[in-house]
């Protein structure tokens, strides 16, 4: 079944909801369970032998089966044995991260990686004895060898890197880390399952922020976690002791929008192409980051692992303009709001500087001014005039 069919049908089963097409709002925190046999078989919890034996239901805390729909249906999307949501993207990446690290452990970490990400790391790990290195997103896997200790239990991807979109040779690097048997995390939310599926190129787990492309409306903080079976147990127990799930009026909205993410994400593509091609051309602007455009370095690596491309990308122009210069551009823009998310159906801009966050890696444009750009549902021409009018006014 293919990817389209799949996102909108995945995780319904009209039988069990009387006869209703979605899954319904399934609210509660309590089970009550109608013998004592019940409540003993959910209280067991799961075994190796016995993944599906137990109740998925015994608090709601664990979930309920409006998460659990969900959850059937990225799983599906992601080509994995189950999903986990999470009460945001953040909370996913964080928990995969404790489902396989301990004390004295060695974490290597992609230098592109999402800054929250890096900060959890950084200031969270750390504290719990966690060592972190960072490396070079484009690294060979030769190179990537060379960094591995005796205690590295955790490689940590994100293709494309954040601000910056290099997009790693995933299998490459995976082929190295299975050979010393540790264990690979991808952080997927920039192609959210939909155009590249990290679990079929021997990544292990797979995070998402559900809160970009997959919901697309800008109304619910969520994320999501998926495993093949070897590696449920330990995502289970983490996920359950953490209880970071997801409420399930999230999941109901989530689930609306999981079913025309594809649409959404494949017309915001298309426009997005177009937008950085106009862009890469104009007098104000050095160059585009954005893999899916033929000029961009990464175009090559992105065209042998993605099907197609988010709509987010960055901007870099030719000067660095203060902020009361570049409030002048950005402050009267009409469509492009200012907010720190993206993959919404509204196109957003925020000006952004990695120089802080990049520690193997040099941070090449801090001379200059950056901007990413979301792009959303809006026309192509709307879009454009929007900018044009901006870059008038920071010209004056």
């Amino acid at each position: 079944m293919r990817a389209a069919t799949q996102m909108v049908h995945a995780g319904r089963d009209p039988k069990k909801q009387g006869w209703m097409v979605n899954p319904p709002i399934y609210q509660s925190s309590t089970i009550a369970f109608p013998t004592l046999e019940d409540l003993i078989h959910a209280e067991r919890g799961y075994s190796q032998n016995d993944l599906v034996g137990p109740y998925e239901l015994k608090y709601g805390r664990y979930g309920t089966q409006t998460n659990f729909a969900l959850e059937k249906a990225i799983a599906q999307l992601d080509r994995g044995y189950n999903s986990f949501v999470t009460s945001s993207g953040a909370a996913a990446v964080n928990t995969a991260l404790m489902a396989f690290l301990k004390a004295g452990d060695h974490l290597l970490l992609v230098d592109s990686v999402y800054s929250p990400t890096r900060g959890f790391a950084s200031k969270f790990l750390k504290k719990l004895g966690i060592e972190t290195t960072y490396y070079d997103p484009l690294i060979s896997a030769s190179s990537l060898e060379k960094l591995i200790q005796k205690n590295t239990k955790v490689i940590f991807f994100e293709s494309p890197g954040s601000l910056s979109y290099e997009v790693q040779d995933v299998a490459a690097l995976c082929k190295i880390a299975k050979k010393h048997k540790i264990t690979t995390i991808l952080d997927n939310s920039w192609a959210s399952g939909i155009c590249f599926t990290p679990l079929d190129h021997g990544i292990d787990i797979v995070v998402t922020a559900v809160t970009k492309y997959l919901n697309g409306h800008s109304d619910v903080m969520m994320g999501a976690i998926t495993v093949q079976k070897e590696n449920f147990l330990t995502m289970y127990e983490a996920f359950r002791y953490m209880a970071v799930n997801a409420a399930p009026f999230s999941s109901y909205m989530a689930q609306r929008g999981f079913r025309t993410a594809k649409l959404r994400m494949e017309h915001c593509a298309k426009t997005a192409l177009e937008l950085a091609s106009w862009l890469e051309k104009r007098p104000e602007v050095l160059k585009v980051l954005y893999p899916a455009l033929p000029s961009d370095p990464n175009h090559k690596m992105w065209k042998k692992y993605f099907s197609g491309a988010a709509g987010l990308f960055t901007v870099v122009l030719k000067k660095k303009y203060s902020n009361e210069v570049l409030g002048k551009m950005l402050d009267k823009l009409d469509l492009y709001a200012m907010g720190y998310s993206w993959g919404g159906y509204e196109s957003l801009i925020l000006p952004v500087d990695a120089t802080s966050v990049r520690t193997a890696t040099k941070w090449p444009y801090s001379d200059k001014t950056c901007l990413r750009i979301s792009v959303g549902l809006e026309d192509i021409e709307d879009l454009k005039s929007d900018l044009e009018a901006g870059f008038k006014r920071l010209k004056k």
